[in-house]
C-alpha cells in the first residue's frame, strides 16, 4: 500500500491525495510534525532529501516532488481516464498540468504564503488569473468537457488562493471550482475544506 506524507492536509500532498482517490487506489498517510521539524530528520530525509512533502512510498520506490508522483500514479494505473484519449488531447492537458506545477504554482504560493503581499506578486497572479479565466469562458474543465489530472493541480492552487480572497470577479474561476467542489473525491481529500492556518 502507498505512504503518502505530507504537512497539512492543504499543502502539495493535497494534490496527491486527491489523485490517490480519483484512481480509486487505497493509501496511508503519515502527517509530519513541521514544528517539531520531523521533516529534517534521518528517517524522512531517506525518502527525500530535501526535507519538503509530499513524498509517496511505492513499494520499493520513494518519490518527492508533486508532479513526478502524480506522472508516475498515472504510468502505475493505466486503467483511468484522467488523460484524454486523443494526442491533441494529451498534449494539451499536459500543458495545462505543467503550468499549475510550474507558473501558477509558483505564483500562487508567493501571496498565498507571503505575509506581505508585494504588488508586483499580485500583479503578476492577476495577469494568470485573468488569462485563464479568459481560457475556460464556454468549457466546463481545462481540457473540453472531461475532467483531466490537469484539473486536479490547478482546482488546488485555486482553491488556496480562494481562501486568500484572489478570486472575486473571475465568474469562470468561481464556476469551475464550484464544479470541482461537487467531485467525491475532493470532498474526501479534504482538497477545498481543510482548515488553512498557512
Amino acid at each position: 500500500m502507498p505512504i503518502l506524507y505530507s504537512f497539512a492536509r492543504f499543502d502539495r500532498s493535497a494534490r496527491v491525495r486527491w489523485l490517490l482517490y480519483e484512481l480509486g487506489v487505497a493509501f496511508k498517510e503519515v502527517t509530519l510534525d513541521h514544528a517539531q521539524e520531523e521533516h529534517l530528520q534521518p528517517h524522512y530525509l531517506a525518502r527525500n532529501p530535501f526535507g519538503l512533502v509530499p513524498a509517496l512510498e511505492d513499494g520499493e520506490l520513494v518519490l518527492h516532488e508533486s508532479g513526478a508522483i502524480i506522472l508516475h500514479l498515472l504510468a502505475s494505473h493505466p486503467e483511468h481516464d484522467l488523460l484524454p484519449a486523443d494526442r491533441a488531447g494529451r498534449s494539451r492537458c499536459m500543458s495545462y498540468l505543467m503550468f499549475g506545477l510550474t507558473t501558477l504554482d509558483a505564483a500562487a504560493s508567493q501571496v498565498f504564503l507571503s505575509k506581505s503581499q508585494s504588488a508586483t506578486a499580485l500583479e503578476k497572479l492577476k495577469r494568470l488569473l485573468h488569462t485563464l479565466n479568459t481560457e475556460l469562458t464556454g468549457r466546463e474543465y481545462l481540457v473540453s468537457s472531461k475532467f483531466t489530472v490537469a484539473d486536479i493541480v490547478v482546482g488546488q492552487l485555486l482553491g488556496l488562493l480562494d481562501h486568500r480572497d484572489q478570486l472575486a470577479g473571475y465568474n469562470n474561476l468561481e464556476y469551475y471550482l464550484t464544479r470541482l467542489k461537487q467531485r467525491p473525491a475532493a470532498a474526501k481529500a479534504e482538497v477545498f475544506t481543510a482548515a488553512m492556518k498557512a
